[in-house]
């Protein structure tokens, strides 16, 4: 990893609550929490502090009155970063990532920005792309500034259950000639540490178990839907959907 020193008027000027910690790294690791994050937010730290990568996680209040409503900070924050270190390439990450090695690597992904397009499945027979910012690059580029100004302005005028890779479904549609958009290997990419590649370098566990019933319930009726489904294919033709289709992890690494 090579390192470079951030000038002394090249460092954040946000204060409060924020966490920050610099080794001198040629890239920033940004990300933000609210009051209930602020332990994974330390854990967090600590784990970047291990492996000597610089990083500024900026303590915000909660806003409204949903999940939906904090993801949606998330273009202020990458705004705000770029006026704090408007030199130095952005990594953004959410606080319930783990890194596991040197992640300088993201740096060679192409384009302004760059993150995960995820397969989903559409029924048995459609597929579609789905971004997610769990891992974010952000160059120091115009075309970078253009999109997060896109992006932040699109949540501002969000409906109440959109979330922030809702809005983005839509800035990423007007990419043409504004902004590029490139895509990250998979070890880098964040994946859940149940789905993630053996090499991954940074994975993620979600902590939506503990703060969001709602979405624990949401797993726990996916799990049933593809025991079900699986016995109804296995009945119908001898073998599972998963065993068919391949199960969701797999089809994740392939993308």
């Amino acid at each position: 990893m090579v390192e470079t020193k951030i000038p002394e008027d090249r460092k954040a000027t946000s204060q409060g609550s924020d966490i920050r910690q610099s080794f001198g790294t040629d890239f920033i690791v940004i990300g933000f929490f609210t009051p209930n994050y602020e332990p994974s937010a330390s854990t967090f730290s600590k784990n970047l502090i291990g492996h000597r990568i610089s990083h500024h996680l900026y303590a915000r209040p909660v806003l409204g009155d949903s999940w939906y409503s904090q993801t949606r900070q998330k273009p202020t924050i990458l705004a705000q970063a770029r006026k704090d270190y408007p030199d130095v390439p952005l990594i953004f990450m959410d606080v319930d990532c783990t890194v596991r090695g040197d992640i300088g690597g993201i740096l060679d992904s192409p384009g302004d920005l760059a993150m995960r397009t995820k397969g989903t499945s559409l029924g048995t027979t459609k597929r579609a792309l789905k971004p997610t910012t769990r891992v974010l690059l952000v160059r120091p580029s115009a075309g970078a500034d253009a999109f997060v100004a896109a992006w932040e302005d699109g949540c501002r005028h969000a409906g109440k259950g959109d979330s922030a890779e809702a809005v983005l479904i839509e800035v990423m549609s007007d990419s043409a000639e504004r902004y590029a958009i490139g895509t990250l290997p998979l070890k880098y990419a964040g994946i859940e540490l149940h789905d993630a590649p053996p090499n991954a370098v940074v994975v993620h566990d979600s902590i939506h178990d503990q703060t969001r019933p709602a979405w624990a319930l949401r797993r726990s009726a996916q799990r049933y839907f593809r025991a079900g489904r699986n016995a109804a294919y296995r009945l119908a033709t001898g073998k599972t959907y998963d065993e068919i289709y391949g199960k969701r992890g797999a089809r994740q690494r392939t993308q």
